[in-house]
């Protein structure tokens, strides 16, 4: 689901936490009777990118890309493009978390921060 240059802490934490991401491009071309080709002309955009995205081939977006297919199609709520969806005990267990944080985190979250700081200082540390 991810590229493959992402940093193990990214990887790590969506594994953690289920979810399933729907990219729902494929379904409103069809609804609207258009094709990549028709998008493509509309936004700039490489035929290859939509297709990728129409078939979640490509795991990365970005935020440009994302707006100027919303504006091409006329979309102002990001929620009718991609949805993710976690499941049931990762939304209980964030319920949880949520309902005790304390100036925006967890003691969870502050241990996961204390953790990725001390990995980020290691891959920024040159070897002698």
């Amino acid at each position: 689901m991810i590229h493959l240059k992402t940093n193990d802490i990214v990887k790590e934490t969506l594994e953690k936490f289920p979810h399933k991401v729907n990219v729902k491009l494929g379904d409103i071309l069809k609804e609207r009777g258009m094709t990549q080709g028709d998008l493509h002309r509309l936004t700039g955009l490489r035929i290859a990118t939509i297709n990728e995205l129409v078939h979640f081939k490509k795991k990365s977006f970005t935020v440009a890309h994302i707006v100027t297919i919303m504006i091409a199609l006329r979309i102002w709520d990001i929620r009718d493009l991609i949805e993710i969806q976690f499941d049931d005990e990762v939304v209980e267990y964030f319920k949880k978390e949520r309902s005790i944080m304390i100036s925006g985190l967890t003691q969870d979250l502050m241990n996961v921060m204390e953790e990725n700081s001390e990995r980020l200082n290691k891959v920024k540390e040159p070897v002698s």
